[in-house]
């Protein structure tokens, strides 16, 4: 319980929410500020979307290695390191004269600082907070996950209208600061188990192939899935893999410098006791079970949040007031879930927790296909948002909390990188999965429209036969498409009619599949074993 805890470990908590806090904050600082910086910087849409993925994509490729780290020179030295880290990447915003200087310095120097924060977060957390602490203090990072995905949108974009667009960035300097004094002056060193060697060739293997899995993920709806999509903008460098996608060889290429990883982790834990990532966590069937839960989350998170906000603003046309009251009712939900869920449930067990949020994910996903409709929303979409923020939100506080239950503390400690890692990829495949399902079904309905095929002009027909992708635009600039074409008022429209029905139909289709993935992730949180103190790490072997 949260009043039960000293107040030293309360000063603690607030430095590692904090930090969770801005580390949210930094990304949805920039990614509402992709109109002002394409502005300022004289750039493109392309350009930005590119910093959005440069963070994220170090951080992933770092954050095992980051772990080890951790071990080495202690996990507060490593938050401070990455609060550092952070302050300079986000100064570097208010000094910067052209996007280059963004692209190759201020983001990649930002995912170097989530890759040591994130995993110096949760081991804190695990160090400071045994026992029934423990579900309190993940709780709390969820929140605080939460309150920034609410809180910073409105906030930086308030900013932005209303002042200098440097001061939005200003705030996000200011938090890592104060994580920065918080986590010199607040929490105190702790021993850590320092392993006798940094496994560099393991920490190469891992990185590379996560950035190759990473970038092929982000690749696919570009480059396409399994086969490359005409008229896709492929560098000629990677053309010797046509017809086949240049994304899929990334990602095959990646999956096979995991098992190299994987087997040369095995062998190095066999010889010094210790590695990046321990072969005894994925013996261990009720960590596998945890890590396999919290990338399911992740994947929903992130499919879910892109998609439903593309549908709102795009498809449905809401006001960006409108559609972000509708996301702030599913942060709020997911807030409250997390910060109660801990305190409340003293009778339950994660496995009958994670039943349920899955549960109540699927009810949530049926509930909103029902509510879409062509042109607008019904009140259950309201409903379906809470449920699905509440749901997320038990899950977010109880899977740290089944991985570090299943392995002992050390293990517990150095859970926090791949913990870290599993977050990011889940994101990208959630948002690569969803979105990628979604912009297929648009495309499909509108290229087999018999009408459009039969009736419409030669070069409206031939327009949408070269595009590499049908866009997916809102009805303004689907009737700028049919001036610039001269349709007739029959056949605009229809145009209309039909691309308001794909968006509806392609919302739908990426809802079941999230449908699919909460029953999936329903399925394994049936087979949690329970797991004692006593027996954590015995019985829970294979």
């Amino acid at each position: 319980m949260v009043n039960t805890l000293k107040p030293h470990k309360i000063y603690v908590l607030w430095v590692l929410c904090l930090a969770q806090f801005t580390l949210s904050a930094d990304v949805a600082n920039l990614s509402i500020s992709t109109a002002t910086l394409v502005k300022h910087f004289q750039t493109d849409i392309p350009s930005i979307q590119l910093l959005g993925s440069i963070q994220p994509l170090i951080g992933a490729a770092l954050m095992l290695s980051a772990s080890m780290l951790g071990l080495i020179i202690g996990w507060r030295r490593l938050l401070i390191l990455g609060a550092t880290l952070g302050l300079i990447s986000s100064t570097g915003f208010l000094f910067a004269v052209d996007i280059y200087i963004i692209q190759y310095f201020v983001r990649p120097l930002a995912g170097v600082s989530s890759a040591m924060t994130l995993p110096a977060v949760l081991a804190l957390v695990v160090a400071h907070f045994p026992g029934k602490q423990r579900a309190v203090g993940f709780g709390m990072m969820a929140a605080a996950t939460g309150l920034a995905a609410a809180v910073i949108p409105l906030l930086a974009g308030w900013i932005q209208d209303h002042f200098h667009w440097q001061w939005s960035f200003v705030f996000i300097v200011v938090c890592y600061f104060s994580v920065l004094v918080g986590a010199c002056v607040l929490i105190k060193p702790i021993h850590t188990n320092r392993p006798a060697k940094f496994d560099l060739l393991g920490s190469s293997l891992g990185a590379v192939s996560i950035v190759f899995i990473f970038f092929g993920l982000l690749k696919i709806p570009y480059w396409g899935g399994i086969l490359a999509i005409e008229q896709a903008n492929i560098p000629q460098w990677l053309a010797f893999v046509l017809p086949l996608s240049p994304a899929l060889m990334f990602i095959l290429l990646g999956t096979a410098l995991i098992g190299c990883f994987i087997y040369q982790q095995h062998s190095f834990e066999k010889q010094y006791g210790y590695a990046l990532l321990p072969i005894s966590w994925l013996e261990n069937i009720a960590c596998r079970r945890g890590f396999t839960i919290l990338s399911l989350m992740y994947v929903i998170l992130g499919g879910s949040s892109f998609l439903i906000v593309t549908y709102l603003q795009v498809a449905i046309g809401l006001t960006a007031m409108h559609s972000g009251a509708i996301i702030l009712l599913f942060s709020v939900a997911m807030i409250s879930a997390s910060i109660l869920t801990p305190i409340l449930s003293k009778g339950q067990n994660t496995k009958v927790l994670c039943c349920a949020s899955f549960t109540g994910i699927a009810i949530a996903a049926g509930l909103l296909i029902i509510s879409s409709q062509d042109t607008q929303i019904l009140i259950s979409f309201y409903l379906a948002m809470i449920g699905l923020g509440s749901s997320i939100g038990v899950l977010a506080s109880q899977c740290p909390l089944l991985i570090t239950r299943a392995l002992g503390e050390r293990e517990a400690e150095q859970s926090g990188g791949l913990q870290a890692t599993v977050r990011n990829l889940g994101l990208v495949v959630g948002i690569s999965l969803l979105g990628g399902i979604n912009q297929a079904t648009l495309d499909s309905n509108i290229r087999s429209n018999h009408e459009i095929s039969t009736y419409y002009p030669k070069p409206f027909v031939q327009a949408l036969q070269e595009t590499p992708h049908v866009p997916y635009i809102d009805n303004h600039r689907t009737s700028d498409v049919a001036n610039k074409f001269n349709l007739d008022h029959y056949q605009k429209h229809y145009l209309l009619s039909l691309n308001a029905s794909a968006r509806s139909s392609a919302f739908n289709l990426a809802m079941s599949t999230l449908l699919i993935i909460a029953l999936w992730g329903l399925r394994v949180s049936c087979l949690i074993p329970t797991i004692s103190v006593a027996n954590r790490n015995t019985d829970s072997r294979q």
